[in-house]
């Protein structure tokens, strides 16, 4: 594979358009997979609303374009709420979509297959109105994707009665806690609830159903969905210089929607630091903390006495205590944005306190990053479950009544991942996930034989359809 010839259909290229949600943490991973299909011979564009004037970074492949989605004015006189917005972003992506496929096919050189993310069911819908494949990708976990799959179904009754829950899944025993807030909390998150079960809900008519994981990451939960629906695992979508070396230059994702000003400084201080002697923190670039839990993250950090490394969006930095900078500037470095591969495959770099978003997971276990997960909300729970009761990799800090972690047990678990009784299973245990990450990428690894079949699949169906 990889050939141009092998992405040609009839003298000419085959054409996939790729549609991620329009946020860094979705943009990421179709992007990354992006690269693969133009790797193998395939002219891809990938069409998403930017807010940073310079949003590329590195040079993409000459078969792989970006479009700038110009966001539709809003048209309401009082503020913008965040569901709003949401639907105002999704329009103005139809809307590009539309034009864009209507484009083509009057030049005669119509697109062949649109690759979307499972957030947007919709547009598998255009897909199907202009006689295009599609496929969907889903950005979570196949465990995270069964417990939707359970409540799409009615396996799983919400609001939740039980202490504990066992689900058709093959998932261990999980706690409401252990569940996605939109589950547990389900009679304050109904509308976001319905959307997330809403991208099963046309997967009958899907020409592939792609999902960022690997088997041997979660081998029965990704078998169950595969008896549910033809889940092929094309995972994990990290830049390639950080698994098998497969794709030429590729150091990282290619498009950030935030200020990399303060990139070569962070790297610097980085270099200064003894190996495995600094705690990273982030948390998304999302996930917003309360004022409260910042002020214990703050004074967590200064209570573990190591060094540390915080990404704080500027959004966010009225949050921190008041002299918290200044009496920590020895040993911390509080920045706004920093590159998280390039951090997080750092010799200095010894600990993870993440939010447990998926992405940042898969960093983790694939770069081997002992991780103290901090979940605040959505799939972050189930995130954190597994990574310190199933796959072994590091320590979950437990929630009070009041919902916050305290810088006590933040402390804790940070001394716990690098220096306690558990570190050296942690580590063993990330080498062995590590590997498997390589593995899964690596030419004949499953992953990449998911991706070649899919691009063997598609060459396939374009011929008989042309």
């Amino acid at each position: 594979m990889g050939s141009h010839e092998e992405g040609q259909r009839r003298g000419r290229e085959v054409h996939v358009v790729v549609v991620p949600c329009p946020t860094q943490g979705h943009i990421n991973p179709l992007l990354q997979f992006a690269k693969h299909l133009t790797h193998r011979g395939l002219n891809v564009t990938l069409p998403t609303i930017l807010t940073n004037s310079n949003p590329t970074h590195l040079a993409l492949h000459t078969s792989l374009t970006i479009q700038h989605v110009s966001l539709l004015p809003y048209q309401g006189t009082e503020p913008e709420n965040p569901l709003a917005f949401w639907d105002r972003r999704q329009a103005s992506i139809r809307l590009h979509l539309t034009e864009l496929l209507t484009r083509r096919e009057s030049s005669g050189d119509s697109v062949d297959c649109i690759v979307y993310d499972s957030m947007m069911p919709w547009v598998l819908d255009v897909a199907k109105k202009f006689g295009v494949l599609g496929a969907s990708f889903f950005t979570q976990s196949s465990a995270v994707n069964a417990i939707y799959y359970n409540v799409y179904k009615g396996w799983l009754n919400v609001p939740l009665q039980e202490k504990s829950v066992l689900l058709e899944g093959q998932l261990p025993v999980l706690q409401p806690s252990d569940l996605s807030t939109f589950v547990s909390e389900s009679s304050k998150y109904q509308a976001v609830l319905s959307f997330l079960t809403d991208q099963f809900k046309n997967l009958d008519v899907a020409d592939w159903i792609l999902v960022n994981t690997f088997d041997s990451l979660e081998p029965k939960e990704a078998e169950w969905m595969r008896r549910q629906l033809p889940f092929m695992s094309i995972g994990p979508m990290l830049p390639s210089v950080y698994l098998d070396g497969g794709l030429p230059n590729d150091r990282d994702y290619g498009v950030s929607l935030f200020d990399e000003s303060d990139m070569d400084s962070t790297m610097k201080w980085l270099d200064t630091k003894d190996k495995s002697s600094v705690i990273y923190v982030s948390f998304g670039s999302l996930t917003e903390a309360k004022e409260q839990q910042m002020e214990e993250v703050a004074w967590g950090l200064k209570l573990s006495n190591r060094c540390f490394l915080w990404v704080v969006r500027e959004s966010e930095i009225h949050k921190l205590p008041p002299s918290f900078i200044d009496e920590t500037s020895e040993k911390g470095l509080v920045v706004n944005w920093c590159p998280q591969l390039e951090v997080l495959a750092h010799d200095s770099v010894g600990c993870f306190v993440t939010h447990c978003g998926w992405n940042s997971t898969l960093e983790a276990l694939s770069l081997g990053v002992s991780l103290v997960a901090m979940a605040l909300w959505s799939d972050q729970p189930t995130n954190a479950k597994y990574l310190e009761d199933v796959w072994k990799v590091g320590k979950r800090v437990r929630v009070e009544e009041n919902g916050i972690c305290t810088r006590e047990r933040i402390a804790e678990s940070i001394n716990e991942v690098m220096e306690g009784e558990n570190s050296k299973e942690i580590r063993r245990n990330l080498n062995g996930w590590r590997q498997s990450a390589k593995e899964a990428m690596d030419q004949g690894g499953s992953s990449n034989t998911n991706i070649n079949d899919f691009v063997q699949q598609l060459l396939r169906k374009t011929q008989l359809s042309y």
